[in-house]
């Protein structure tokens, strides 16, 4: 069967665990896994979690046989919803993880039975009448479910726990610290005990009261859910809850190869167990944990190794200034992971020109390229650890590019999104690596990317940005001929030549006859398609080495190097002529006229050139001066 896991992060051990035996379940039934997930749980409808939720757009359901939802990972409604409706869309096989839906079938724990019967030892067992709660997410099932056991356990005993002792926080170990920071704040005594939301909130706890100066359990007990890996160790043991995260994959993966022996709405709640450890005061002999302190001595130096080479690929990624460059980078840390397989895959996007006034909003704005596009690019393939064949397009319905073969039965294929903030570059694919995962080695290789592939987008676009300056600061943009400064800028080599050769420099001086008239006639659209088709005339009558410059408004510039009389009086029956073309033509409702002057003379120093324009402009005001009295001759 070809199996789908639907899960909004691999944070906690929980999950850890539930993904394991996933894996196990599925190698054994010879299943395929794609197991579409995030970097993180994320909360909002901030831009970077909708670049986030973007990977749970990508499964085609149609050719998926079965979901796997962990829908208690899911913070953000919109899209919970969507992803449910496309599963009921599809008539699919559904099986709910650790949050009740009646539409499919589910597999939960008892989370309010887990936290009364916690709760109801602390008081029975404990005497404790003063109770603080440390929570994850406040609007989360399975913090609302958590409270309520808690809460109902405090009623029973005559007890109350008020809103002021009640802390909210996102599950992990940096919230159950503030937990604390919040508590001792308290301009009163501290709480008898601490009921936490999860265990990595519980060892937070118990941290930050004991660098406060507090014993535990002697001052303040202290309470967890989940039997996390570290709980196991932690000394004094931590009292928690057993919620059978393993099982439930098991359990999962067995429903939907027999899902026609269940209906909607069953749900199949797993038995938890209380686990008593020495944070809740009891006097408990010592579990010998021997694998798992090996396992935690070991993890340290692979995180500390981990951080290195975070620090490493960050530094080599950023330091890309192409895409060459940046890919090559990638390929070598993908390899030193040593993954079973691992596919990088990113959407083609074509290739868009930005004027001027674009540039900023592209440079800053990630409003666009929010999906995946039809057809990828599969930019890396590694098998083995090593380079495998890349396949320049694939359609993305297929998932896997056509090297992995649609997947290997008895894997389990963990697809990350790649993205910055709700901008979508692709995803990435690591089959049969679990360990990659669990262990955030692969999860810190995409997120890299990502940055790295948003750091390229910019530099290039600052690239075409600083292409458009330098365009605009040289070229006429009306015309696309020089302005001044450009003109100025490359007529140094001309000037230069001719002082040291002796040959003369020639400059004609054109001014546009009957603009003012054009624009108050027609409009300055039609004053503005004047001036470019003068522009068009120029660049026509350009042959070889002239310099062409919009000088003003309405006037143009051409420079020459040995120009003499002949040359000069051809340049401008060639432009009489290119004039007139443009008037046979009937494109326009004006007639395109200009008067021209021109001067030639031999240079011995570059601050003559404007002089000569000066004379060639004088020329041209002669011109234009008996023409205008020629026109008034013939009216009258």
């Amino acid at each position: 069967m070809r199996i789908a896991v639907i899960i909004c992060g691999l944070v906690f051990d929980s999950q850890k665990a539930f993904m394991k035996g996933i894996e196990r379940k599925v190698r054994d039934l010879k299943d395929i896994c794609s197991v579409f997930c995030c970097h993180g749980n994320v909360i909002g409808d901030s831009l970077f979690a909708t670049g986030e939720h973007m990977i749970f757009n990508l499964p085609d359901f149609s050719k998926i046989d079965g979901v796997i939802f962990v829908k208690n990972t899911f913070f953000n409604e919109e899209a919970e919803n969507r992803l449910i409706n496309e599963i009921s869309l599809h008539n699919l096989p559904c099986v709910c993880i650790d949050r009740y839906d009646p539409r499919f079938v589910n597999v939960t724990s008892d989370e309010e039975g887990s936290l009364y019967a916690i709760t109801d030892h602390m008081i029975k067992e404990h005497d404790c009448k003063k109770i603080y709660l440390a929570l994850g997410h406040k609007n989360v099932t399975d913090t609302r479910l958590r409270e309520s056991g808690v809460m109902r356990a405090v009623a029973e005993n005559g007890l109350e726990i008020s809103d002021k002792h009640k802390y909210y926080g996102n599950f992990e170990y940096r919230s159950g610290v503030s937990a604390a920071e919040y508590f001792l704040g308290l301009d009163e005594p501290m709480a008898d005990c601490v009921i936490c939301g999860n265990d990595q909130m519980a060892v937070g706890v118990t941290t930050a009261l004991r660098k406060a100066g507090y014993k535990v359990p002697q001052d303040v007990k202290v309470t967890g859910v989940d039997y996390d890996f570290v709980s196991r160790v932690l000394s004094p043991s931590l009292t928690t809850v057993k919620r059978q995260q393993y099982q439930k994959a098991l359990r999962a993966v067995d429903i939907i190869h027999n899902y026609s022996d269940y209906k909607a709405g069953d749900n199949i709640m797993l038995p938890v167990t209380l686990n008593i450890g020495e944070t809740c005061g009891c006097v408990t002999k010592p579990e010998k944990h021997n694998d798992v302190a090996e396992a935690l001595a070991i993890d340290r130096y692979e995180q500390s190794e981990l951080i290195q080479m975070v620090k490493m690929m960050t530094a080599n990624f950023m330091s890309a200034t192409d895409f060459d460059t940046l890919l090559n980078s990638m390929c070598r840390y993908a390899y030193h992971m040593k993954p079973r397989e691992l596919y990088l895959c990113l959407n083609i996007r074509s290739e868009t020109k930005f004027s001027y006034s674009d540039f900023t909003e592209k440079l800053l704005s990630s409003n666009e390229d929010s999906d995946y596009t039809a057809t990828v690019n599969n930019v890396i393939s590694c098998i083995n650890g090593k380079p495998a064949e890349t396949t320049a397009s694939f359609d993305i319905s297929d998932l896997f590019p056509p090297v992995a073969q649609g997947g290997r039965e008895g894997v389990t294929y963990y697809f990350f999104p790649i993205h910055y903030l709700n901008r979508n570059f692709g995803y990435a694919i690591i089959g049969e690596s679990g360990d990659l995962v669990r262990n955030d080695f692969f999860p810190n290789w995409t997120n890299i990317c990502s940055n790295a592939f948003e750091n390229i987008r910019k530099l290039k676009l600052m690239s075409e940005m600083i292409k458009t300056l330098d365009k605009m600061w040289i070229y006429d943009t009306l015309t696309g001929i020089y302005n001044r400064a450009g003109f100025f800028k490359l007529s140094d080599t001309i000037v230069e030549k001719c002082i040291r050769t002796g040959e003369p420099v020639c400059v004609i001086f054109l001014d546009v006859d009957g603009l003012k008239i054009v624009n108050d006639t027609y409009g300055h659209d039609e004053g503005d398609n004047l001036i470019r088709e003068m522009g068009n005339v120029m660049k026509n009558v350009k042959k070889h080495g002239e310099l062409l410059m919009r000088y003003g408004g309405d006037e143009f510039v051409l420079m020459a190097s040995g120009y003499d009389q002949s040359a000069a009086d051809e340049c401008i029956n060639a432009i009489e002529r290119e004039m007139n073309l443009v008037n046979d033509s009937g494109a326009h409702p004006f007639s395109l006229e200009a008067s021209i002057g021109y001067c030639i003379t031999t240079l011995t120093d570059k601050e003559q050139l404007n002089s000569i324009i000066e004379q060639a402009d004088r020329e041209m005001y002669k011109k234009k001066y008996v023409k205008k009295a020629l026109k008034i001759k013939n009216k009258t």
